[in-house]
């Protein structure tokens, strides 16, 4: 029988934290990685390139991530994003600072945060072991006796912390094993949906619009006709419906509307810098000057060119009319698309391309200021595995790396 100090469960960006820093204290821990690699996931995290966390103040940051965030200050309090910058940079890789408050290595590299995760936790002489997946753990009174890997080892320890993920991007690692150990521990799971995940749409124009990329908009979410959030940004069709940061944003909200059997759509504001009376000004001003020429001709000057067809197609404009010949309710129509110009949405992508997973193990159910379950006195939880999901920007990462950073420290200092 093999027992060390800590044992960790899964080598990701909040394990790989917490595995590094409970070694700090000088102890003896073993991490846990069912991969052939640790940090699989975050190395194909931000396109590649991560973005490990975001400017933002405190106050804000924790807003993000809604009524939940709250729960969050307790790590944050510990570690935040000026304490992640330089905790990299003393591994030898610096941050570099781009629009939205976003932080990036600069080297554009994720492996290289990977790889500073590896040298710290092996710094600090922490034991990982890869291709090593946990099959059972064993539960005895309100403690964990030891755990099983799948070959039939069995291992103990004085603590664990369970940092496994969600169960997006499955061929990462991240399959919903987590919630399944949590659950038999006797946790309780808010149901795992797809977080940060592109839409499917219901439009015969996908195939002319795909790839198109809509800078500068502003999209509102629509639940049963009743809008329900808007956000300014950047949104890119796909050969399946929508993606791009703002679509990222609100699909979490798009995924529970459609879950309670809700009509939802999106709208595009191609125009949001101008009040309406100013739009319809300019619109005039355009008809006027393109005079006896197709209207379409002049909508280039509105509109991306790989839009403008579907936006007569949508507005049933036929490709002889002439500027000349648009009538006041013409314009309002032409207006009105390029305002609210309307998508209806089908569902979300699976939750296996999802760039997290919101829900998991209920807040209630996990001590703040330790990450300690209070339920199984040696057991700690980091990362994904919580409830806790937020928009793209760089804080979902911040979140796993302090609540991996707090769960590390506590057992560290209760040695």
């Amino acid at each position: 029988m093999n027992k060390t100090d800590v044992i960790v469960i899964g080598a990701g960006a909040s394990g790989l934290m917490a595995a590094g820093k409970a070694a700090e204290y000088g102890l003896d821990v073993l991490l846990l990685e069912k991969k052939s690699r640790p940090g699989i996931k975050l190395s194909i995290t931000g396109k590649g390139r991560c973005n490990i966390t975001n400017s933002a103040e405190l106050k804000d940051f924790v807003s993000e991530f809604g009524d939940n965030g709250k729960f969050l200050f307790g790590a944050f309090s510990k570690f935040f994003n000026n304490d992640l910058i330089d905790f990299f940079k003393k591994l030898g890789v610096d941050s570099r600072l781009e629009r939205g408050g976003r932080y990036f290595p600069e080297s554009d590299d994720a492996h290289q945060i990977v790889n500073a995760l590896i040298k710290y936790a092996k710094q600090n002489n922490v034991k990982i072991r890869t291709a090593s997946p946990v099959e059972k753990i064993i539960r005895e009174n309100n403690k964990i006796k030891e755990i099983i890997l799948s070959g039939g080892e069995v291992l103990q320890a004085d603590n664990y912390i369970l940092a496994a993920g969600g169960k997006s991007y499955p061929l990462t690692g991240s399959s919903g094993d987590g919630y399944m150990f949590a659950k038999s521990l006797g946790h309780t799971i808010s149901d795992p949906s797809p977080a940060l995940v592109p839409l499917v749409l219901n439009t015969p124009y996908l195939k002319q619009l795909n790839g198109l990329k809509l800078k500068n908009i502003e999209l509102t979410l629509y639940a049963d006709d009743k809008k329900v959030n808007k956000l300014f940004g950047e949104i890119e069709f796909t050969i399946f419906g929508l993606t791009g940061p703002l679509i990222l944003t609100i699909s979490a909200q798009v995924y529970k509307f459609i879950k309670q059997n809700k009509k939802v759509a999106v709208s595009v504001n191609f125009k949001p810098a101008l009040e309406e009376k100013q739009l319809d000004e300019r619109l005039v001003r355009e008809l006027n000057n393109f005079g006896g020429l197709p209207v379409r001709n002049m909508l280039k000057t509105l509109l991306p060119l790989q839009m403008v067809e579907v936006f007569m197609k949508e507005n049933n404009i036929k490709h002889t009319e002439k500027c000349s010949s648009v009538n006041k309710e013409a314009r309002k129509k032409i207006l009105q698309g390029l305002t609210d110009m309307k998508f209806n949405v089908v569902s979300t992508r699976p939750i296996d391309e999802a760039i997290i997973t919101s829900g998991g193990i209920c807040l209630d159910e996990v001590e703040q200021n330790t990450m300690k379950s209070k339920i199984i006195d040696n057991l700690y939880f980091c990362g994904e595995i919580l409830d806790i999901d937020g928009p793209t920007g760089g804080f979902n990462l911040q979140a796993a790396f302090s609540t991996g950073y707090l769960a590390g420290t506590s057992i560290g200092e209760n040695k």
